[in-house]
C-alpha cells in the first residue's frame, strides 16, 4: 500500500505500467514571461504544451501516447475519431497515426462547405480522409462514427472507434498528471500558487490527480472553451477517480466541489472567438513573442487577465498557465484577429 504523497518516482512507477507509445517531445519547457509578470504584477511561467511536436504541436500530443497504444493493440487497420470541424485533437490525431503507420478517417461535425483552412487544411495535408457530417450541435456525433466503423467493418476493415476507447478520457488525465510532474520539476525549490489551463474536464482531471499523489497545495483553475459539456465539475471529478483506479490508487476520491472550473470566458459558443480572448492573444503576442489560439488557449489567458485584473489572483502570485496549443486556427480566422490588432494599434496594448 502506497502512502501520500507519493514521489514524482512513484508516480512515474505506476504510470509505466500503462501501455503507451512515444510521439510527443516532452518534456516541454516552462517558459519564464518577464515583461508580462512585471506588467501584471505577478511571476508568470507558460508551460509551452503547443510544442510536443505532431503537426504543430498541442496538448492532444500528450494523450495519444495512451490512446495510441491501445489502437494498436486491438489489431486495427484503421482509425476513425469524429470531433467537431477545426479540431486540433483531429489534427494531432491524424499526425499520430501516420507515425505509426494506420490511416485514418476523420467523421467531422461541419457544414460542406466549410474552408480548407486553419486544422481543416492540415488533416487533408496528412492524408486523412474526412467526412464532413452536417449535424446539429445536440445531434450524437458518436453514433455517426460507430456507423462509419460498421461500414468499414463490412468492407473487411478492422477500425478502431477512438471515440469509443477505453483510454480516451483516461489517457488525457494521465498525460497531465505527467504534464504537473514536468512543471514541479521544471519549477526546482520554487512552487506554483496557481495553475491555469484551458480544460472542459479530462486534462484538468489529470492537474487535481497529480497534486493529491504529489501534495502538490497549488489551486488549478480550469478554463472552459464551451458551455455545452453538462456536468463539468462531476464529469472531471469521473475522470480523475477513474484515472487513480487505473493506477491502482481506488483510495483516492474526487468529488464536483473539488474542482475550481469557469465557464465565463466561453462567449457565445465553441469555435467562436471573443473580443476579450483575441485581446489576450495580441497582448501576450506583443509581450512575449507567444502566439496563443483564438478558440482554446486565448479565452483562457483572457480568464487569467481578468483574475489578475479583478483582484482574484493576488499581486506576487506565482501563476502557470497552460498553454494548450491551437495555433492553426489564427488562420481561420485572420479577419477578426486584424480587425483586433487594429483596434489595438489605435489604443496601445494593455492587459
Amino acid at each position: 500500500m502506497l502512502t501520500l504523497p507519493l514521489t514524482r518516482g512513484q508516480v512515474r512507477e505506476a504510470i509505466a505500467r500503462i501501455p503507451r507509445v512515444r510521439l510527443a517531445h516532452l518534456p516541454t519547457p516552462l517558459q519564464p514571461c518577464p515583461r508580462t509578470s512585471r506588467e501584471l504584477g505577478i511571476d508568470l511561467s507558460i508551460k509551452r504544451d503547443d510544442l510536443t511536436g505532431l503537426a504543430f504541436g498541442g496538448n492532444k500530443s500528450r494523450n495519444l501516447e495512451f490512446r495510441m497504444a491501445e489502437a494498436l493493440s486491438s489489431g486495427a487497420d484503421v482509425l476513425v475519431f469524429g470531433v467537431e470541424v477545426g479540431s486540433n485533437s483531429a489534427r494531432q490525431t491524424a499526425a499520430a497515426a501516420n507515425m505509426l503507420g494506420l490511416p485514418t478517417v476523420l467523421v467531422l461535425r461541419g457544414r460542406r462547405d466549410t474552408p480548407v483552412d486553419g486544422n481543416v487544411l492540415v488533416d487533408y495535408l496528412l492524408g486523412a480522409e474526412v467526412r464532413l457530417v452536417d449535424l446539429s450541435p445536440d445531434a450524437d456525433l458518436d453514433a455517426e462514427v460507430a456507423r462509419v466503423a460498421d461500414q468499414l467493418r463490412q468492407e473487411g476493415r478492422r477500425p478502431f472507434n477512438l471515440n469509443a476507447a477505453r483510454m480516451f478520457a483516461r489517457a488525457s488525465a494521465l498525460a497531465y498528471v505527467e504534464a504537473l510532474l514536468e512543471i514541479q520539476e521544471q519549477l526546482g525549490d520554487r512552487r506554483a500558487d496557481l495553475l491555469y489551463m484551458c480544460s472542459g474536464s479530462k486534462g484538468m482531471a489529470g492537474l487535481l490527480l497529480g497534486q493529491r499523489l504529489t501534495g502538490d497545495p497549488a489551486r488549478t483553475v480550469a478554463v472552459s472553451a464551451t458551455h455545452g459539456q453538462g456536468d463539468a465539475h462531476a464529469a472531471t471529478a469521473r475522470i480523475a477517480n477513474e484515472t487513480a483506479d487505473l493506477l491502482g490508487l481506488a483510495d483516492i476520491r474526487f468529488a464536483p466541489r473539488d474542482v475550481t472550473l469557469t465557464t465565463d470566458y466561453v462567449g457565445s459558443a465553441y469555435g467562436i472567438p471573443t473580443d476579450a480572448g483575441n485581446a489576450a492573444l495580441l497582448y501576450l503576442a506583443r509581450t512575449e513573442g507567444i502566439l496563443l489560439d483564438p478558440v482554446y488557449s486565448g479565452k483562457a489567458f483572457a480568464g487569467l487577465l481578468d483574475h489578475v485584473r479583478t483582484g482574484r489572483i493576488p499581486q506576487g502570485t506565482r501563476v502557470v498557465f497552460i498553454h494548450t496549443g491551437g495555433q492553426p486556427a489564427l488562420f481561420s480566422f485572420g479577419r477578426e484577429l486584424m480587425a483586433a490588432a487594429a483596434g489595438i494599434s489605435q489604443r496601445g496594448v494593455t492587459a
